[in-house]
């Protein structure tokens, strides 16, 4: 009896471990599907080098935006007034602050830089990355309405005396945003 016991709990150990294997197929799909542009996830300890710059950036954009004042925003980061281009979405947060600000006044801003997914790398070298971020940025209105929503964007990053600074935004347009999606549920 002891004997049946004692093989009764071998057989659902080895079972138990059986299930906790991972699946090599799903995990070489997982990450086809995260590295479709180059993107992929960081490292944990790189995680938090590349979130810093990210919301230090949308912490100045919002408040470029509810102050209604772009300056805000390019004084911190004075390479996004250049090579703005609206049609192709780099460095279009001007845009941002004009738009949301018609007819009613901005009186705060929550923004999530990874609500919709976790943040992704891509290397250029040791001193420049993209990292794309796929999150939420939302206003509350004087009329207690909110304006904003989900934004897909690649934010530049250029270390510089070890500190990483934004040089560049690329906000996926309408266009852009179609393809990626239908890419990443291929």
């Amino acid at each position: 009896m002891k004997t049946f016991h004692f093989c009764s709990l071998i057989v659902v150990l080895l079972l138990s471990l059986l299930g906790c294997q991972q699946n090599s197929v799903l995990s070489n799909d997982l990450h086809f599907k995260n590295d479709i542009e180059g993107f992929v996830e960081p490292e944990s300890s790189d995680w938090v080098k590349y979130t810093k710059p990210v919301r230090e950036y949308m912490y100045h954009r919002t408040q470029a935006v509810i102050n209604n004042d772009i300056n805000i925003l390019w004084v911190r980061y004075p390479e996004l007034k250049e090579n703005i281009d609206p049609v192709k979405g780099v460095n279009v947060e001007k845009n941002e602050v004009e738009s949301l600000n018609q007819g009613f006044d901005l009186l705060d801003a929550n923004y999530n830089i990874e609500s919709y997914e976790r943040i992704k790398v891509n290397a250029i070298n040791d001193n420049e990355v993209t990292v794309l971020v796929h999150g939420s940025i939302v206003y509350l209105r004087d009329d207690f309405d909110e304006s904003g929503g989900e934004y897909l964007i690649k934010v530049f990053l250029k270390q510089n005396d070890s500190q990483w600074n934004v040089v560049k935004t690329d906000e996926y347009t309408l266009p852009e945003y179609k393809k990626w999606l239908q890419e990443k549920n291929q």
